[in-house]
């Protein structure tokens, strides 16, 4: 049979019809279903983002397991008679210069010394907190002063002392504390005598007021336990060699 295009008949019309009632309601049903399907995959991309994978919850007991086992980390051996072990995305300073600096120690009792290691965390160690850096150092002094006062209670600014023994080593800890312009500092500083030298093993902590920034920063205050534990895991590394 020829059909005949540009002539109407009854089927033509028939066909016209049903186009004409079928399509508006197909489009709608399948316009709703659309949506639907735009809403279920916005909800699920929502909760991908508010709920932690178990991916990166793996990945932060890793992290944390990591900072736990010092076995792990680096050991600073560069130094004569004496050694150190840290974690190894931590930045290390290593100054072997023979150039004193009246800096070696929180209190440096007016006398020079080497400091023969300096160990940065920075601030991504905890992000969106208050947590701006923290810096560890070993020092060292030969200075007649330094020797006598080393375990002396009497250093500037201390608020507590106590007597503690790391790897057979006797030390004197003090803890210091400071601010100023919405910022906060809190020294703890370990000391001991060893082949006539004062030295000084200390970390000073360094944050800023939550309540400088902004409401939508949204930081939260940062984990002084977490942190204060890794650097004492890394002080009590320290030995003689």
């Amino acid at each position: 049979m020829k059909i005949e295009w540009n002539k109407v008949t009854w089927y033509s019309k028939l066909l016209a019809l049903i186009l004409f009632v079928v399509l508006p309601f197909a489009g709608f049903y399948f316009g709703v279903r659309y949506g639907v399907a735009q809403q279920r995959a916005a909800n699920i991309l929502s909760d991908s983002k508010n709920t932690p994978s178990s991916a990166s919850i793996t990945l932060s007991q890793n992290e944390d397991a990591y900072y736990e086992n010092v076995s792990a980390w680096q050991t600073d051996q560069n130094n004569s008679g004496w050694s150190i072990a840290y974690p190894l995305d931590f930045s290390v300073n290593d100054n072997h210069s023979a150039s004193t600096t009246d800096d070696w120690s929180m209190n440096a009792f007016g006398t020079v010394g080497l400091k023969a290691f300096e160990l940065d965390i920075p601030k991504m160690f905890e992000p969106q907190t208050n947590f701006a850096d923290a810096k560890l150092t070993v020092g060292r002094s030969g200075d007649a002063m330094a020797v006598k006062e080393c375990l002396s209670p009497g250093t500037e600014g201390s608020t507590s002392f106590a007597a503690t023994t790391i790897n057979g080593i006797d030390f004197l800890k003090a803890t210091s504390s400071d601010a100023g312009a919405g910022n906060y500092y809190e020294t703890t500083s370990y000391r001991t005598l060893h082949a006539g030298q004062c030295y000084a093993i200390e970390y000073t902590i360094h944050s800023s007021q939550i309540g400088n920034y902004p409401p939508e920063y949204q930081l939260k205050p940062f984990d002084k336990t977490k942190l204060t534990d890794v650097l004492d895991r890394i002080v009590g590394t320290f030995k003689f060699e």
